[in-house]
């Protein structure tokens, strides 16, 4: 690759060199400058193999449509929005393009994100109440990065939640929920992710997710009533896979607020892994840690605000690998652990 075509490819995907530069160095590992991206554009210095080979796929990965995943457990306190907000965050930092649509009625990923802000979406008829409910324009009613409203920075497009979304549930029209599945299809070129983050219980909006979605991914709290629920929502997968959506796949079971010192933590992790083999991965756990509470409680992302601690990189390096469509890291056990052959817990 020469520099005018690696130029060529940065404005394409409407990209400046520090975000270039930035991307590179979460993809590949690396801690290039912005003056070397400036020396590559100008023919100074040879580009490396390893990035161009990288341009190329997100260039590859810009032209097709959006791969859509939801996020989705009936419990609530799992970390499920916490868990969506970050991969959003993380994509974006891998050179993906991202819309996060808040499909939970507690609208926590839009307060969140927006603040009071959120109900001045809604009041404008900007809201996935209304797209679903009263037939808005989609691409309207995306709040896009740049808008004034945004309170708190973040780096990718957003859909907003309200509590009138709770309608839903009782709306009863033939085919309703494919209605999220029909509408995200007007989008589906705009974007490389579409992060679906599901309201906490197994009622029509969760299953219109499950419809959208090419993957889902569970978080859960490595806590024995919260391991106890996976197995219901595996079933419900698996109807809806059967019955709506026979394309999804389960990226694997996300564990989180995970304390490896903890007895009890190892235990649930153990059981979560011997009893979803077959039908569910178990992903690399997220840790317990206060950077998660910080970020949220000053309206940021712990993926932008502490992105060097340690606690962030499981959801850096599943990020990583939705992007490069590889194979996620997975729950490893101390192989010293004990092998019993009791019962979920």
């Amino acid at each position: 690759m020469q520099g005018d075509e690696f130029r060529t490819a940065r404005e394409e995907m409407r990209l400046s060199q520090v975000e270039m530069k930035e991307i590179l160095n979460t993809r590949l590992s690396r801690s290039y400058d912005k003056s070397r991206v400036s020396r590559w554009e100008n023919d100074r210095e040879p580009i490396p193999g390893e990035v161009s080979r990288l341009i190329i796929d997100l260039l590859d990965q810009r032209r097709a449509k959006a791969r859509i995943i939801a996020f989705a457990n009936q419990k609530g306190g799992v970390g499920k929005t916490t868990s969506a907000l970050n991969i959003a965050s993380a994509l974006k930092r891998a050179g993906q393009r991202v819309l996060l649509v808040d499909l939970d009625p507690q609208a926590s990923a839009s307060d969140w994100l927006l603040g009071h802000g959120s109900l001045q979406c809604y009041r404008a008829g900007r809201s996935i109440y209304h797209v679903l409910l009263k037939d808005a324009d989609i691409k309207n009613a995306i709040i896009g990065v740049d808008e004034p409203i945004v309170e708190n920075p973040r780096s990718f497009d957003l859909l907003t939640s309200h509590i009138d979304l709770a309608e839903a549930d009782s709306r009863r029209e033939p085919g309703f929920e494919r209605a999220l599945a029909e509408s995200l299809e007007l989008v589906t070129d705009d974007y490389d992710f579409i992060i679906i983050d599901a309201p906490p219980n197994l009622g029509l909006m969760t299953y219109m997710a499950l419809v959208a979605a090419d993957f889902v991914v569970v978080p859960v709290q490595t806590e024995p009533p919260d391991a106890m629920g996976v197995a219901l929502l595996l079933d419900t997968i698996t109807k809806v896979q059967r019955r709506l959506n026979p394309l999804l796949r389960v990226t694997g079971i996300l564990p989180t607020r995970y304390n490896a010192k903890q007895a009890v933590d190892q235990e649930v992790l153990r059981h979560l892994i011997k009893y979803t083999a077959g039908r569910a991965a178990v992903l690399e756990p997220v840790s317990e840690s206060a950077v998660f509470g910080n970020a949220a409680w000053s309206g940021g992302i712990a993926v932008d605000t502490s992105p060097r601690s340690k606690a962030i990189s499981p959801y850096l390096r599943l990020a990583s690998a939705m992007a490069a469509r590889e194979t996620p890291h997975l729950a490893v056990l101390d192989h010293n652990e004990d092998d019993h052959d009791e019962d979920m817990p």
